[in-house]
């Protein structure tokens, strides 16, 4: 952003110098100021790493880790496998969740650039705002905690977002980047490629319909082709064509009338749980969309990104109608867009609008702060606690030699989903304090002799005894 230059004769302006400041240090001032608001760079140097992420983190055949490349027969992430045998297992989870943050910071960086585009000048502070709301994702936060796991689909947000400037003029080289983009989403996290579609549609502006649905075309094809290397890759390594559903998804194939209603209310209760989790942003958009359908400037650009939306709604819900299978909160990363993007459609409208649109975004930022810390909060404070446990109990002795680490569990919650989660990541932080050594789970005397003595940690003299903490209620 510069300052114009042209002014009428005999009333030349005096600039503050400096000001208003350049762009490059608007963006770099946000981000860092981002970080710092949400306490996502608590996460970025001390992470919380929940258990399932944790075999991305460590060396083949870890005792009690679930080997990677076996996962994919039930998930896919064949790019993921790449990854953790490349960079992954020889990372730390300071490491990865670092570089995921950084990938992050990237991703928001190219998409606040990409939508700038679209829009008019706008003042320094407005542009400011624009990246913050951006930032302040209220779904993508819940996915800071598997930066070993997700690191390579954060990876190709970003460079999906900054290249996409540079093929959108070409209709080849467009279809060329949303083939790459989606098939490489759907072998490491099948959002990313949902979102990048959306700022697809978004970016190449009000085009003919005709050519919205090609492109809506072309992404549904490039997402059954990446389904299909998926299925290739499973049958070269498993000799199995597809996916082997894990029993903890509760998949329902398709088979019966009756399949089609159970999964047809699935598909409704994930959408009524994410619109639990999104419900303050949702009003806002609501708001802001009657805004922006008003202004008949902004209506042809607003019934696009409805189409766009639709049609990641229409995909999500066949899956689960074919699979049983409904998303997860947590991976609708489309919803923030859904939610900011009317607003951002109003920088572009008349002054009644664009007074509208900044006022959204001051109260979307307000609402994704305040969600960023609370979420971060709690998994830093668990990770606090359990890193206390740890510390204690993995002590050296009077001697320069640590103790042998045991876990307690009741068993009322080690045979909970809950219970276990919690129990593995409790094991995982006990083994990187140990140089590796993966702590056991108590016999039945030293189980007894730990739950008598009603303390978090427990000297047995020959082994130290750690009980796991209750599953919070986040789980």
């Amino acid at each position: 952003m510069t300052a114009p230059t042209a002014v009428a004769t005999g009333t030349a302006r005096t600039a503050r110098p400096g000001w208003p400041p350049p762009r490059w240090l608007v963006v770099t001032a946000v981000l860092v100021l981002a970080l710092v608001l949400t306490d996502a760079v608590s996460q970025a140097i001390a992470p919380f790493i929940r258990r399932d992420d944790w075999p991305y983190l460590l060396p083949p055949d870890t005792p009690t880790a679930a080997g990677v490349v076996a996962k994919n027969l039930n998930e896919g992430r064949w790019l993921n496998s790449a990854w953790w045998y490349v960079v992954g297992q020889h990372s730390t989870a300071t490491s990865a969740s670092l570089t995921y943050v950084a990938a992050y910071v990237v991703f928001v960086a190219g998409l606040w650039r990409l939508l700038r585009l679209r829009l008019p000048r706008l003042h320094w502070a407005v542009d400011a705002l624009l990246g913050l709301t951006l930032f302040v994702s209220v779904i993508w936060v819940r996915l800071f905690y598997w930066p070993g796991t997700l690191t390579p689909s954060m990876l190709v947000a970003a460079t999906g977002v900054w290249t996409l400037p540079h093929v959108a003029s070409s209709r080849l080289r467009l279809g060329t980047w949303l083939l790459v983009v989606t098939v490489l989403s759907v072998l490491s996290y099948p959002p990313v490629g949902v979102v990048l579609f959306v700022c697809a549609v978004v970016h190449v502006g009000v085009r003919p319909w005709r050519e919205l649905v090609l492109l809506a075309i072309g992404f549904i094809v490039s997402y059954a082709v990446g389904v299909a290397v998926m299925y290739a890759l499973n049958k070269a390594a498993f000799d199995h064509f597809g996916l082997r559903i894990a029993a903890w998804r509760h998949p329902n194939p398709l088979v019966s009338l009756y399949d089609a209603k159970v999964n047809t209310l699935r598909a409704v209760r994930a959408l009524y749980r994410l619109s639990a989790i999104v419900w303050a942003g949702g009003l806002v958009a609501v708001a802001a969309s009657a805004v922006a359908y008003l202004d008949l400037r902004l209506r042809p650009a607003l019934v696009r990104l409805w189409f766009a939306i639709a049609v990641v709604i229409g995909l999500d819900s066949a899956q689960t109608l074919v699979t049983g299978i409904d998303t997860d909160p947590r991976g609708e990363l489309w919803a923030w867009l859904a939610i900011v993007l009317p607003a951002v459609l109003l920088l572009a409208g008349s002054a009644r609008s664009r007074r509208v649109g900044v006022a959204c975004l001051a109260v979307l930022t307000v609402v994704g702060v305040l969600t960023w810390r609370s979420d971060v909060g709690e998994h830093q404070g668990s990770r606090r606690e359990y890193s206390a446990l740890v510390e204690q109990a993995t002590q050296p002795r009077s001697d320069g030699l640590r103790p042998q680490v045991v876990l307690y569990q009741p068993k009322k919650e080690q045979n909970t989903t809950r219970g276990r989660i919690t129990a593995g990541t409790v094991r995982m932080m006990v083994r990187a304090a140990q140089d590796g050594v993966v702590p056991r789970w108590c016999t039945p005397a030293e189980c007894a002799r730990i739950a008598a003595a009603g303390a978090p940690v427990v000297d047995l003299g020959t082994v130290v005894g750690v009980v796991v903490p209750p599953p919070p209620d986040r789980l």
